[in-house]
């Protein structure tokens, strides 16, 4: 199998690293799933030491954990590091919609409207990989276009281990489109101008996202406990 072969001109360990990264983030790989090196060195058909290299600096970036006897798997999120990660994204993220509603041009609003649109057609399209990107998107414009060069790079040193959790929130039943309709409620906030309203409804957004994907951790442990 060699569904994540190599193709651009870059150091290996830098492609490998992208693909796994990209892989473990779009939920290809699952939370849990060792990541054998003998498999990924088939699958992208190169040496086992650019494998090792990506998962040390996977590691680094909390995506990747060792785990005794089993070697390396995606990192699974506890409940107590997903419920910090999501308090800490809410006061971040909110005060960066807050900057964005005072800042922001006409023109960084119809892109928060294009990606709302996006969302739509894959969600009509039951594409929840269009999504999740679309999504992604949305949050990460805001993050942009804030103002702020110090609260990007804090949001943006998050930003792997959100997405990690966000396919958690998004494949919980009804998420994706409650979703959409939160986004449009910021942006409706956002388009009178009213920072204060359109932070509120940011940390609403993201608690009713963790309440989500505590639920989807909750019900993994679950399964775990009967399979195990």
């Amino acid at each position: 199998m060699t569904d994540l072969l190599l193709t651009d001109n870059l150091p290996a360990r830098e492609l490998v690293f992208r693909k796994l990264r990209e892989a473990i983030l779009s939920g290809r790989f699952q939370p849990g799933q060792r990541l054998r090196e003998r498999e990924l060195v088939d699958r992208m058909g190169v040496s086992r030491t650019p494998i090792r290299e990506a998962l040390r600096k996977l590691e680094l970036e909390g995506l990747v954990t060792t785990v005794p006897y089993r070697g390396p798997t995606v990192t699974r999120p506890t409940l107590d590091s997903a419920r910090e990660l999501y308090e800490t994204r809410a006061a971040l993220e909110s005060q960066a919609t807050a900057l964005f509603t005072a800042r922001a041009d006409e023109e960084a609003v119809d892109r928060l409207r294009a990606w709302i649109a996006d969302a739509e057609r894959a969600l009509a399209r039951r594409n929840a990989d269009g999504v999740l990107a679309a999504n992604n998107a949305f949050h990460d414009e805001i993050a942009l276009g804030c103002g702020n060069t110090l609260l990007q790079t804090l949001i943006a040193n998050l930003r792997d281990r959100i997405v990690l959790l966000r396919v958690e929130s998004l494949s919980y039943p009804g998420r994706r489109s409650r979703s959409i309709s939160e986004h449009k409620g910021i942006v409706r906030m956002i388009e009178r101008r009213d920072a204060s309203g359109a932070r509120v409804l940011v940390e609403e957004h993201i608690m009713h996202a963790w309440r989500a994907a505590r639920a989807q951790l909750i019900a993994q442990g679950r399964r775990r406990g009967r399979h195990g």
